[in-house]
């Protein structure tokens, strides 16, 4: 159960970029941006639902939620924004967004599927190569959006 839940994390971001020809630069980034919000706004936000919703809502659960919407939302929002000759190389940064939501997601489960994770050998490679896959992602979103952008500022009449 654990592995198939980690190959859907590890490889759903790079199939829907490439089925959807989504930017995944910017699904990798977004990753990033959702690390931050779980990290700096995710405590403060569960307790203000809890105030105003009468609701309890977990932090583990909003923090889910959070990285969760936040790379569909990037996936779905730059649909057909990759050209087919992009495509490829729109493929490594969306691999390591994949490898990344794993790394993200994995602190926020239940503890027996965390240790169902842990005991996957697939699992115990992705640690071992988290700071290439982050490193690679961050690289290599970097550069399509900043070679992305070149060329467009000419107006051809």
């Amino acid at each position: 159960m654990a592995s198939v839940i980690l190959i859907a994390l590890m490889f759903g971001p790079a199939v829907l970029s490439f089925f959807l020809r989504s930017n995944g630069a910017l699904a990798f980034l977004s990753l990033g941006s959702a690390s931050l919000l779980v990290t700096y706004v995710s405590d403060g936000l569960s307790r203000l639902i809890d105030k105003t919703a009468k609701i309890y809502w977990a932090a583990s659960s909003l923090s889910l939620t959070l990285i969760i919407l936040t790379l569909v939302l990037t996936l779905l929002l730059t649909r057909k924004a990759t050209s087919r000759s992009k495509l490829i190389a729109h493929l490594l940064p969306a691999l390591a967004a994949g490898g990344l939501l794993a790394l993200l997601i994995e602190p926020l489960l239940s503890g027996s599927l965390q240790a169902q994770m842990m005991n996957s050998s697939l699992w115990q490679n992705l640690v071992k190569v988290q700071a290439v896959v982050v490193g690679a992602g961050i690289l290599s979103s970097l550069l399509l959006v900043w070679l992305g952008h070149f060329g467009r500022g000419k107006h051809h009449k």
